[in-house]
């Protein structure tokens, strides 16, 4: 069997062929996305959807080229919600269903579901499924997952779901400790709770806007802050929208850039002041996920920055000090070969 899987996050598209039940690694690439600078809302979505499908099929064709065609197409796909919570064949139905969650993740599902579309019209015919960021979350204790509003409001399914799934799920089989917290630290930042490798709690919520702060995005904000950009400087809900995922975070602090080896690298003191308050918010986040565990056991870095950035993981540590011990990890996540294996579980392959 010969497994395509298609990641496509917020600033990269990432793809791999695995082959066999090994999932032996037969190709792997990691393409930038190009973001368009002017236009906001849909115009914004249908330049880089444009941008991605010009991507795939290009590189589609040229991989496969010299290849037999895939036997499984699968796709990271960011919000599920409460019904998507393994693996699923994306059949019509399936990917209408998962469009209602398109308000929830305007960074990605939009463009999670047009990769899927890409892909049916370059392999007529061959299977594609979803598996999903939010399915690793799934059974959050109500404490930890509802939003304190109407009961009206919370059966509508507004309530937090957590991200980063895949992720957190790759690093759950690599490592164990009773109490861990798992730092996926990236353009999209998150922390996951894990207690005996199950996710108790997150910090991202009904969207990937909430948490720590990131490349573009806010993090936690005060709701009152939109309500006073709305109804004070009459900013519309599309320029608000812009603001929260496109301008803030890293970029918006600095003033620079929202890419932390740019910032790392400046000698402008508006970039040391992104850099320290990512890290304080990141360890403050980190306190409070351990008492959602009742203590720590294990802190595991993972994704761009958690990986490769050891000044950040520093600093983090740093703040975090007055916390009794427990052991810290670096480990490089694979969401491509978790999607793959995640799969094979559900087909019996494994």
């Amino acid at each position: 069997m010969k497994i395509l899987t298609l990641n496509i996050g917020s600033s990269t598209v990432k793809y791999a062929v695995f082959e066999g039940d090994g999932l032996e690694l037969i190709e792997k690439k990691t393409l930038a996305i190009c973001h368009p600078e002017q236009g906001e809302g849909s115009s914004l979505s249908l330049k880089r959807d444009s941008s991605v499908a010009l991507l795939l099929q290009n590189d589609m064709m040229s991989i496969f080229k010299n290849l037999s065609k895939p036997d499984v197409i699968i796709h990271r796909i960011v919000h599920g919600g409460d019904k998507f919570i393994k693996p699923t064949l994306l059949t019509d139905e399936a990917l209408n269903e998962l469009e209602k969650f398109l308000p929830f993740a305007p960074l990605h599902q939009p463009h999670n579901l047009n990769g899927v579309r890409v892909l049916q019209n370059l392999f007529e015919g061959v299977p594609q499924y979803g598996c999903f960021d939010t399915a690793f979350h799934t059974g959050h204790d109500d404490v930890h997952s509802t939003f304190a509003i109407p009961s009206d409001l919370r059966v509508k399914g507004l309530k937090r779901y957590g991200f980063h799934g895949l992720s957190y799920d790759w690093i759950s089989r690599q490592i164990s400790a009773p109490r861990m917290i798992v730092a996926h630290l990236g353009s999209g930042a998150s922390l996951c709770a894990m207690l005996n490798g199950k996710s108790i709690d997150s910090t991202m919520g009904l969207t990937a806007l909430d948490g720590l702060p990131m490349a573009t995005r806010s993090g936690s904000i005060d709701a009152g802050l939109i309500l006073f950009l709305s109804q004070h400087l009459k900013y519309s809900p599309e320029q608000i929208e812009k603001i929260l995922y496109f301008e803030s975070g890293l970029k918006g602090l600095s003033g620079i850039s929202g890419d932390i080896k740019t910032l790392l690298s400046s000698p402008d003191p508006r970039a040391k002041f992104a850099i320290d308050y990512f890290t304080f918010k990141t360890a403050q986040h980190i306190a409070m996920m351990a008492v959602s565990l009742g203590g720590l056991d294990g802190l595991v870095f993972t994704g761009g920055i958690g990986e490769n950035a050891e000044s950040i993981r520093t600093e983090i540590l740093n703040h975090l000090s007055f916390l009794p011990a427990f052991e810290t990890h670096a480990i490089k996540t694979n969401e491509e070969k978790m999607m793959a294996m995640q799969v094979q579980e559900v087909l019996g392959h494994a």
